[in-house]
């Protein structure tokens, strides 16, 4: 039909055509492009979201050992302000951010005992907790309990310590407690020269046998202390101060978490080890 057509018909016609399908070209174009623009900052957006939620998985991942590490090491600088900055970057919920947010709120509660110093002499050596009336040395007479910090974990010990002229070489230590007698049996005791005075003391780990004999010097009327020397003895009475003290770190191991569980059993004493065969020692 079209071949039928004149040429002057046909390229009318073609012109026509022409023109309507502009306005559908355009159409297409802006459908296509706008289409697109509209699907970038979808794309971005979970891209964005994507990348968060990786960087948080990567964070929960973290060990908290090393985070709370460092962080307990500024703590004992007295450097709060990094842990609580270093406890505002780690993810809400995470296993070593509810470790350090613990850390912290069992420190808060240490600074704020009352009667209880806080020694640190130098970064590498553990954190000590005294109370005020033990003395700041071996020159005087005295039975106390202090507290240790060993990578987060306290350990309370019973320190009995006598000075003289001379030392006495103590054998055991002998405590009457309104007539009751009590007896420890130092395992090993340490002796300290002092500018005029030999120190002599006992100091290890509370264990059931010394942990009974605190509750009942707490609850006593009177209490006398005997060191029990080979050639001599040293008598004296136990003061109230003394016993305020050891209430006063008692409870202050228990605001913290501390559980005197282990000083109420017994533990068994581990075996001796066999002696070994001497090298080319004849059966």
């Amino acid at each position: 039909m079209i071949k039928k057509l004149s040429e002057e018909a046909r390229f009318t016609l073609i012109i026509v055509i022409a023109v309507l399908m502009v306005p559908l070209v355009f159409y297409l174009v802006n459908l296509f492009t706008g289409s697109s623009s509209e699907e970038s900052p979808k794309s971005s957006e979970m891209r964005v979201i994507v990348t968060e939620a990786q960087k948080k998985e990567v964070l929960a991942k973290l060990p908290p050992e090393a985070v709370i590490k460092s962080v307990r090491e500024v703590i004992k600088q007295g450097n709060h302000s990094t842990a609580y900055m270093q406890l505002g970057q780690l993810p809400e919920g995470s296993p070593a951010q509810e470790e350090l947010r613990k850390l912290l709120e069992k420190e808060a509660k240490a600074q704020k005992r009352p009667g209880v110093r806080k020694v640190a002499d130098k970064p590498q050596n553990p954190v000590k907790y005294f109370d005020e009336s033990t003395p700041r040395d071996r020159s005087e007479d005295a039975l106390y309990v202090y507290l240790v910090d060993i990578y987060g974990t306290l350990w309370p010990r019973i320190c009995i310590q006598t000075a003289g002229k001379k030392p006495i070489e103590i054998s055991r230590f002998s405590i009457n407690l309104d007539g009751k007698n009590f007896t420890i049996r130092p395992t090993t005791l340490k002796t300290e020269k002092l500018q005029d005075k030999v120190a002599e003391y006992h100091d290890a780990l509370l264990d059931k046998e010394s942990y009974s004999l605190l509750q009942a010097l707490i609850k006593s009327r009177k209490a006398v202390l005997t060191s029990v020397g080979i050639k001599e003895k040293r008598t004296r009475e136990i003061s109230e101060q003394e016993k305020k003290g050891l209430v006063r770190i008692m409870d202050t191991y228990a605001a913290l978490g501390g559980d005197y569980a282990f000083a109420r059993t017994a533990a068994p004493l581990p075996a001796p080890a066999a002696p070994r065969p001497k090298k080319n020692a004849s059966p």
